[in-house]
């Protein structure tokens, strides 16, 4: 008798504990960065920090930089570069490959996609460090032309190398049905997750009900998850790119595990109910 499958009961557990280290973390990154800078934090949510920020005139540019947001999408794309290399040269098991590359996923999503959001539309973090550069106007137009680059660059070059790592779960590339599993259970869950829980805590969040961010900017945020969709597209449907020689490790892990899962859900429910609408400080 044929055991159950429950891989995808699996991809959902680590999705949401990826998404759990990804966004509330890239948080919790400007959040220790204004301490380091010596700011007093007025709020901590799962969509912004508000921070009492220090005399930016006695920094020099890079410190602007850091303090204003640029710190947390940088420390996010070094880490995805880490994790990368790791997934590439490295043999972890099925359970810590799947779930690393979620995270890789959602770790290069938050860097990469404020780089784009940042250099093309002068909106989120960035926008933030354009505000605090004003009297620099040649370094902003940099800024804004490399941010816009490296984004670009940066978020195709993802829709591809997500392609690349479905294959290490992938043992018949001609086989429509695995290639779909594979591409739902890596790549369409983490959009879907991600896209829907930033979402309710857009509409959760402080600053979107004190009229601080619109819905519209929150939306604008939550399309840095397209290239999970493109992953998922490649994969799947499309199959664009199979490799010539296989480099298929592992299925993905087939054995429930309930703990991951029960993990999972517990912190998503954190970041909605507590981090949705916000820690305020006194």
């Amino acid at each position: 008798m044929k055991k159950k499958d429950y891989s995808l009961v699996n991809c959902l557990a680590t999705t949401m504990i990826a998404f759990f280290i990804t966004v509330p973390g890239h948080e919790l990154l400007h959040l220790l960065t204004s301490l380091c800078y010596g700011c007093k934090i007025l709020c901590y949510s799962a969509g912004a920090v508000d921070a009492a920020m220090p005399d930016m005139n006695v920094l020099s540019s890079f410190h602007k930089i850091m303090v204003a947001g640029g710190s947390a999408s940088i420390i996010n794309a070094i880490i995805a570069i880490i994790l990368a290399v790791i997934l590439v040269k490295a043999k972890p098991g099925p359970m810590l490959r799947l779930f690393l590359t979620q995270l890789m996923g959602m770790q290069a999503v938050q860097g990469i996609g404020y780089f784009l959001i940042g250099g093309l539309f002068g909106a989120g973090d960035w926008g933030n460090v354009y505000a605090e550069l004003t009297g620099n106007p040649g370094l902003v137009s940099a800024l804004r032309i490399i941010l816009s680059i490296l984004g670009c660059a940066g978020m195709l070059g993802l829709f591809f190398f997500m392609n690349y790592l479905s294959y290490y779960f992938i043992e018949d590339k001609d086989n429509n049905a695995e290639r779909m599993h594979v591409a739902f259970g890596l790549h369409l869950m983490p959009l879907i997750v991600g896209f829907v829980v930033g979402i309710i805590c857009s509409f959760m969040s402080p600053f979107v009900q004190s009229g601080q961010m619109s819905i519209g900017t929150s939306i604008l945020f939550n399309s840095m998850w397209i290239p999970f969709f493109w992953g998922f597209m490649f994969t799947g449907p499309m199959k664009v790119l199979p490799p010539k020689t296989s480099r298929f490790l592992y299925k993905l892990p087939e054995k429930p595990s309930w703990i991951l899962l029960c993990l999972g859900v517990a912190l998503v429910l954190v970041d909605i109910f507590i981090f949705g609408p916000g820690i305020f400080f006194s």
